[in-house]
């Protein structure tokens, strides 16, 4: 009996002994196990940042809670609220989250030097961010960016870098039933879905390309043979931007690349590889244009 009683106070004393060591195991590990939970790549259950950047901390959030809440990457909230260790947050407290369409206005920008480099009109700008007049911009203030593209920023590339021309003529857009004569037979960038097509949109616009999905991180292939006029990575909506002028005025534009194989000056070849698609998006957009004017891409890739 005495034996018994000495054995079970032996276990209970090492199993409460036992529980105390892995409850402060559990301590020590909780920044790891939070550091874990953010995903930058997945998507599920994610909140939209407010549009001005600035969101109220709740009871028990944490840096990291908030990273996965709103998939921000934790050192950016750190560094933008200049936080010190231990990081600890308190409800109620004022944190500002690094918006994705947030620019910092630097020396020397204009309205019109955000547009292109974000290829986004000017007017959307000036509307989005209630500005009176373009001079109101000033330096270190954020300002929100459009998320619809304007891809005539290409006419003022293709302009500037294959014709040499500052003056932009009004585009001329052929129809599928005017498909031009002698034109080369422009093999396909990419296999892929056309998820946005030429032509009309909205009110009184007009999409110059294609949108051409089929995977992350696949090969694109140039239309064909050609010199490659342009290759850029400054206009970030665009992210890589390729042009390749072809004979007779004929000119390939190929943007929202990743990672690319080519150089201002390069000969190219019919499907040769030139670039692929991005590792975090899975369609790339492509123009075909004559004599600077663009035209249905479909009615020319065999």
């Amino acid at each position: 009996m005495i034996k018994y009683l000495i054995v079970s106070l032996f276990f209970f004393v090492f199993g409460c002994k036992q529980n105390e060591v892995f409850v402060g195991l559990q301590k020590n590990l909780a920044p790891e196990r939070e550091a874990k939970i953010f995903n930058k790549i997945s998507d599920l259950n994610k909140i939209n940042i407010p549009l001005n950047g600035m969101i109220i901390v709740k009871e028990n959030e944490t840096i990291y809670t908030i990273a996965n809440k709103y998939k921000v990457i934790p050192i950016d909230i750190i560094k933008d609220n200049n936080l010190s260790k231990p990081y600890e947050l308190k409800p109620n407290q004022i944190l500002f989250l690094r918006h994705e369409n947030f620019y910092i206005v630097k020396d020397g920008d204009t309205v019109e030097k955000i547009s292109k480099r974000f290829a986004v009109k000017k007017s959307e700008i000036i509307r989005l961010n209630n500005l009176k007049k373009p001079s109101e911009l000033k330096v270190g203030n954020k300002i929100l960016i459009p998320s619809l593209k304007d891809f005539s920023i290409v006419d003022l590339i293709i302009n500037e870098k294959v014709y040499k021309k500052k003056q932009i003529t009004k585009n001329k857009y052929i129809s599928n039933n005017k498909k031009i004569k002698n034109a080369p037979v422009f093999a396909w960038p990419a296999k892929g879905k056309i998820i946005k097509s030429f032509g009309k949109f909205g009110k009184g616009q007009h999409y110059d390309g294609i949108d051409i999905m089929f995977g992350k991180n696949k090969p694109i292939y140039s239309a064909y043979d050609g010199e490659v006029a342009f290759v850029g990575t400054q206009i970030k909506r665009f992210g890589n931007l390729i042009i390749l002028k072809h004979n007779n005025s004929w000119v390939t534009a190929y943007s929202n690349l990743g990672k690319h194989n080519v150089k201002i000056g390069d000969k190219i070849k019919k499907q040769q590889i030139i670039a692929y698609t991005p590792e975090d998006k899975n369609f790339f957009h492509f123009q075909l244009r004559h004599k600077r004017n663009p035209v249905n891409p479909v009615s020319y890739l065999n």
